[in-house]
């Protein structure tokens, strides 16, 4: 004869129970969407699409290697690229070292980090991108310690990411 489990057991299970599928739904919710393309058209634009930006949906990757002049050996992982809805399309973000893909360019005249790099190098014509930060739009100099914004470097499409890492996927 089996005894019923005490209260602080089943609630055990039940924790256990929720933070599995949590874990499970937070790993793979964007795999959910069956037809990117149909949710991207329903909506228009999202910046997040349901369950997340990251990984794109199991449905994008036969487009991946197409859109973004991959080869047909190079390896396709969900994790590695994010995406969103603009103008009913969908794009898509390779995520690399210096691809700001989860943020929007910073296009603002005053950099922090140029104006700390300026006061030990007064006079420098180019800040790195380490002291400015990878979201900037402009390239950095210092004139007498003071950050000086330059020409524009990156250019923001119409929701404010860097236009050059995002690559709109067409069906094929």
């Amino acid at each position: 004869m089996t005894r019923p489990l005490p209260t602080i057991a089943w609630l055990i299970v039940l924790v256990i129970l929720v933070l599995d599928d949590a874990t499970a739904a937070g790993g793979t919710r964007s795999a959910r969407i069956a037809d990117p393309f149909a949710y991207c058209a329903r909506l228009g634009t999202i910046d997040t699409p349901k369950g997340g930006a990251s990984p794109v949906p199991s449905a994008l990757i036969p487009f991946l290697r197409t859109t973004l002049g991959l080869s047909g050996e190079a390896p396709l992982t969900p994790q590695s690229y994010y995406w969103r809805c603009m103008d009913g399309a969908v794009y898509v973000c390779a995520i690399g070292a210096n691809r700001p893909c989860a943020s929007r360019a910073d296009r603002t005249t005053h950099n922090t980090g140029a104006d700390n790099y300026c006061r030990e190098n007064l006079d420098t014509e180019f800040v790195p991108a380490y002291a400015t930060g990878h979201n900037t739009v402009y390239e950095w100099s210092c004139a007498g310690g003071r950050a000086v914004p330059g020409k524009r470097a990156i250019k923001a499409d119409g929701r404010g990411y860097p236009a050059e890492f995002w690559y709109r996927v067409l069906r094929h």
